[in-house]
């Protein structure tokens, strides 16, 4: 590639701004928008470009530039790097008004370049001046007055038109009537871990020197929301966290592993060599070059190079966290790992899309290199497979995205039977095709036996096969006789033992006769072929998405896919949202991360409401799972145990240990006497946000609705999903677009609707999480299977709080959470 330098060609960098601002235009204006912009990025001189400087601007660097008769774009040029930054598309009057008080530098301690407001030297003297302590007195009286006292009134019954706040006709449903109790908002005096902020640390956290006085006087919650709105958006992030409570030290360590590093490739498709873009001499502290390869500058700027560069950040638009990436995901990105690595984080924090980016990064090393291996980007379920393949094609290129295959492990593993010439098929638990013989092929083997205990159900067999017989490798009796059983609720004495594994041996002749494989143990035959002889590895790298939905033999065939060396194995997983059953202990299975295992902490999708009522459905462990959620999400605390969960190692971790900065309304919660009453109150819910159906063909909606298209209801099975696709259907006038096995199609009109199951790794702007009733959460088949075993009695509770926590953490700004009550009516 030429040198940038010689040709002295200018760099132009996209800020996240003009990416939020070109998305609100209208369609029309964004393809005008689009053109100017592929204009400028080829040549930002040309003579059809006429750069204005704004006179009343704060920043002398930005300059405003004709779009069309209507629109502008503002642009900062710094004249001594030739660097242009597109910051903001907006009409004439917005776009001048938004420029006036914008300032563009790079920080002196973080290195980052900052987009923030300027404010004068008289408002800050005045904010100075202020008496904290009547701030204080003055939001506590405003707290006390605006919020009702719940313990002295009385329950009232609501009718569904005053939980939409409209009337269109639609029948009234009564709610269930126990009182709400309103979640603490951010109201009153901040907590002493900020209070005790030093004028450093503010400047560490990349506070402006013209913000540090005033971030530091800052007593009350109204006062530093007020000033931080004005703050870059890095700065004011880790500012929110010790304002949260944590401690700094905590807040620092976001810091530290991502202080001063910059990467060595640039650009959407990180094919720019950052030497190629940097000034070639000692830097200048304030210079746009050499901050733009800073992660902390890449968390809100990226380089473009190229028309192909633009059109694909344009045209099929991601979304702003899949583009600019916190310098903390962009660290495990780029990062390079001497052996296995793994990556906590709750849901919405971005693991998935640093898995994604990760698998791109490995893909292009493989490529420079001339290596013929590929990539494995796998994951659990074919749904999140094929969503994820469809994400990864936006962000890679042609080639970097053929030296990837994205495939679910079960096919993979089917697959490479299959290619070594095993014939039968694979009866996986539960399924359409062959759960129920899989059941049969039990039931025969415990009937054999003559096996007559309640206890030893065909659900506690499959669960003592893959939780504890399969994990340790027992290969015989005696090898069962001595196996520890930890955490398997139900006792067995030596009598018991001998039996169980009796009928586990007849269950695998009957399986042979059949022609059959159970998936665990197609998994064991893979590892045997991965380990026999010396054949090349088609794997260089292995990527995990969704890693805590994984068994034992699953994590053994990841193993055996790659050999031990740098950067083999990346996974990404959070237990809380482990919805298949399946625990595992990676060190157990081959896969060794001591000292390369971290977690994620902040959260890109849902707002800080959504999070923290999603995160309260753990606070639970009992057997009244719809009961207690509803408690959960209306702040209503539960006498039982808190549900734990473990660190795809062995260790617990902890949770409920990561912050959103989006701020939105409470989740809301209805229960109702009936189904009939529950249908109305969501179709009611659903048109409050999107209004009428005109200008739907032209994809137009105005600021006051929402699209149907961001709004999804999810329910537990496919059987519920039947039932609601017709009544929304016939009652509302979007269309309904279930979501099934293929990708989703975003072109496609109409609410989406779809099971708790199929919306991992998804999103919306709205989510309605339907039917949370007892018998449903869970399913009644579910718990007469498991029969008194309280081991697998406790997995199925657990297991039906993370798909409720699932469903509700794919909204990015609202969710409804509805069901039927028989105390309700």
């Amino acid at each position: 590639m030429a040198d940038i330098r010689t040709m002295n060609k200018p760099v132009v960098a996209l800020g996240s701004d003009l990416m939020r601002s070109l998305l609100e235009l209208p369609k029309k204006a964004q393809k005008h928008a689009t053109t100017f912009l592929t204009k400028f990025q080829v040549n930002p001189r040309s003579s059809g470009i006429n750069l204005e400087r704004i006179a009343n601007a704060a920043d002398e660097k930005l300059y405003s530039a004709r779009i069309d008769q209507r629109y502008r774009a503002i642009i900062a040029f710094q004249k001594s790097s030739n660097v242009y930054v597109l910051l903001y598309v907006g009409d004439h009057d917005d776009a001048y008004k938004w420029a006036e008080t914008k300032k563009l530098d790079v920080n002196p301690n973080t290195r980052a370049i900052q987009l923030y407001d300027m404010v004068s030297q008289e408002e800050i003297d005045t904010a100075m001046r202020e008496d904290s302590q009547s701030e204080v007195e003055r939001e506590s009286a405003d707290a006390k007055f605006t919020q009702p006292d719940f313990a002295a009134s009385e329950p009232v019954s609501h009718s569904a038109e005053d939980y939409v706040g409209m009337n269109r006709g639609a029948t009234s449903a009564i709610a269930d009537s126990v009182p709400r109790k309103v979640p603490e908002l951010h109201t009153g005096p901040l907590p002493d871990t900020y209070l005790a902020l030093t004028d450093n640390d503010m400047r560490r956290f990349g506070v402006p020197d013209m913000y540090v006085p005033v971030m530091c006087t800052r007593k009350t919650w109204e006062a530093f929301d007020r000033w931080g709105s004005r703050l870059p958006e890095d700065a004011f992030a880790y500012l929110t966290f010790v304002a949260e409570g944590l401690p700094k030290s905590e807040v620092f360590g976001l810091l530290d592993e991502t202080e001063g590093q910059t990467s060595d490739r640039l650009g959407l498709e990180q094919q720019i060599p950052a030497s190629s873009v940097e000034s070639g001499e000692e830097a200048d502290p304030e210079d746009f070059r050499a901050a733009l390869s800073s992660y902390a500058s890449q968390q809100s700027f990226v380089v473009v190079q190229g028309e192909a560069d633009l059109k694909r950040i344009l045209d099929a638009p991601l979304e702003q966290w899949r583009v600019f990436l916190h310098p903390s995901q962009r660290l495990y990105v780029e990062h390079d790992y001497h052996g296995p690595f793994r990556l906590l984080g709750g849901a919405g924090t971005g693991k998935t899309v640093v898995a994604m980016h990760r698998a791109k990064r490995l893909a292009a090393r493989l490529l420079r290199s001339g290596s013929r291996q590929k990539v494995l980007f796998t994951t659990y379920s074919r749904n999140l497979a094929t969503d994820i393949a469809s994400n990864l094609k936006l962000i890679c290129t042609a080639d970097e995205f053929n030296t990837i295959d994205v495939v679910n492990l079960d096919k993979l593993v089917k697959d490479l039977l299959m290619g070594h010439g095993y014939s039968g098929e694979i009866w996986y638990d539960g399924s359409r095709d062959h759960g129920n013989d899989l059941d049969a092929a039990w039931r025969k083997a415990i009937t054999s036996i003559g096996v007559n205990d309640s206890k030893l159900t065909v659900s506690f067999f499959k669960s003592e096969l893959s939780q504890v017989i399969v994990p340790q490798q027992v290969r015989n009796a005696a090898d069962y006789m001595r196996v520890l059983r930890k955490g398997r609720g139900t006792r067995l004495n030596r009598a018991q033992k001998l039996a169980v594994w009796q009928v586990v041996e007849t269950y695998r002749r009957i399986m042979q006769a059949n022609g059959a494989y159970d998936v665990d143990t197609a998994m064991q035959n893979v590892v045997s072929l991965l380990t026999q002889g010396d054949t090349p590895r088609k794997y260089a790298h292995v990527v995990v998405d969704e890693g805590q939905d994984f068994s034992t033999p699953a994590y053994r065939v990841i193993r055996a896919l790659v050999d031990e060396g740098d950067n083999d194995i990346f996974i990404v997983g959070d237990a809380q949202q482990r919805i298949y059953g399946h625990t595992a202990v990676l060190s157990k299975c081959g896969i060794r991360i001591q000292g390369r295992a971290r977690k994620l902490r902040i959260n890109y999708r849902t707002t800080e409401q959504i999070r923290s009522a999603a995160d309260s459905i753990f606070r639970s462990s009992g057997a009244d799972v719809a009961d207690s959620v509803f408690a959960a999400v209306r702040g209503i605390e539960d006498a039982s145990p808190a549900t734990t969960f473990d660190d795809l190692d062995g260790e617990e971790s902890p949770t409920g240990d990561s912050r959103s900065l989006m701020s939105g309304p409470v989740p809301e919660t209805q229960r109702f006497a009936s189904q009939s009453d529950e249908m109305d109150a969501v179709r009611e819910w659903i048109y409050g946000l999107c209004g009428t159906a005109e200008n739907m063909a032209g994809d137009e909606f105005d600021g006051e609705r929402v699209d149907p298209r961001n709004v999804c209801v999810v329910a537990r099975s496919r059987y519920c999903i039947d039932q609601w696709y017709k009544t929304l259907d016939d009652g509302l006038p979007y269309g309904v677009y279930r979501l099934g096995r293929d990708a989703e199609n975003r072109q496609r009109q109409g609410i989406r609707i779809a099971t708790m199951h199929r919306v991992k790794g998804l999103e919306f702007d709205y989510v309605v999480v339907v039917d949370v009733n007892d018998g449903v959460c869970p399913p009644k088949p579910a718990l007469q299977s498991a029969g008194a075993d309280p081991a697998t009695l406790n997995d199925i509770y657990r297991e039906e709080r993370s798909l409720i926590y699932v469903a509700m953490t794919r909204a990015k700004k609202g969710v409804l959470l509805t069901g039927v009550s028989a105390q309700v009516g």
